[in-house]
């Protein structure tokens, strides 16, 4: 039976939620986790598709085909990928940044932001969010996901960033988060089919259906329905040419800081 890995922050929900809510016959295994998690799981074939860390597509070249039409993609502003600090950004040159260990590529765009834009180089921590807080031990800190916006509002460092907007900043293009990559054997080619169609049309009604969704999920993610309304509508679901051009261009720079290997090309899966 295929598996299909659904990470559990909100901003995975809408183009999941036609599967979520039952609104779409789903014949197949759904598997819930965070990124590094799910990320894990799809290296060991313990799932078979899942959207993923964009960084683990690079980092496993050959390993994964991606699925046409859909990403998690921040247009400008994200709101979910936070580094909060003690001292202005420019000023983290020797400091100590904490990294979450929750999200691989929040890690590495934030190491191209701070060496490449801001050419300050830090010392880097790991941390468990929700499990320990490096606030006292750390000058900064990165979370990620909806613990992130919810922490905008209560931060105790003087200083936050929302890493989306300071990419498009610097790049002008949106940035790819995650990517529904595929752990491809050629016995679930038939399966794949089916499920490429089910995502489609599962996407299909959540991004048509935000506001009603964002009404009926304010417990399940523990923020306002206005809150996820507008957190949602900043995303593209797409991986159109802007969408791919956003994800080479964070790979170039993830290349010039030694996190990957160069990638030049993008291996899309095609319906026979």
């Amino acid at each position: 039976m295929l598996k299909l890995g659904h990470i559990v922050y909100s901003n995975c929900f809408p183009p999941h939620a036609g599967i979520v809510l039952k609104k779409v016959p789903f014949p197949f295994t759904l598997v819930e986790g965070i990124p590094t998690r799910l990320n894990r799981m799809l290296a060991e074939g313990a799932i078979d598709v899942s959207p993923s860390s964009s960084i683990e597509f690079a980092a496993n070249r050959g390993r994964y085909m991606l699925l046409p039409d859909l990403s998690i993609t921040s247009k400008a502003r994200v709101m979910s990928i936070l580094l909060e600090s003690a001292v202005p950004i420019v000023e983290l040159h020797d400091k100590v940044v904490a990294m979450t260990t929750a999200s691989a590529t929040s890690i590495v765009l934030l190491r191209i932001l701070l060496e490449i834009r801001f050419g300050v180089n830090p010392r880097y921590i790991s941390y468990e969010q929700g499990a320990e807080d490096p606030f006292g031990s750390a000058d900064a800190m990165l979370t990620i996901g909806d613990l992130a916006i919810r922490r905008a509002s209560t931060s105790r460092f003087a200083y936050q960033y929302d890493l989306g907007d300071l990419w498009h900043t610097f790049t002008g293009l949106p940035f790819v988060f995650a990517l529904w990559q595929v752990n491809y054997r050629k016995n679930i080619h038939k399966d794949l089919e089916r499920l490429y169609d089910i995502l489609m049309e599962s996407k299909a009604y959540g991004t048509t259906n935000l506001q009603e969704l964002a009404g009926m999920t304010t417990d399940r993610f523990n923020l306002p329905a206005t809150v996820l309304f507008e957190y949602w509508n900043l995303f593209s679901y797409a991986f159109s040419d802007e969408e791919r051009k956003g994800l080479l261009a964070f790979y170039g720079y993830a290349a010039e800081i030694n996190a990957i290997e160069p990638v030049t090309d993008l291996i899309i899966w095609a319906r026979s």
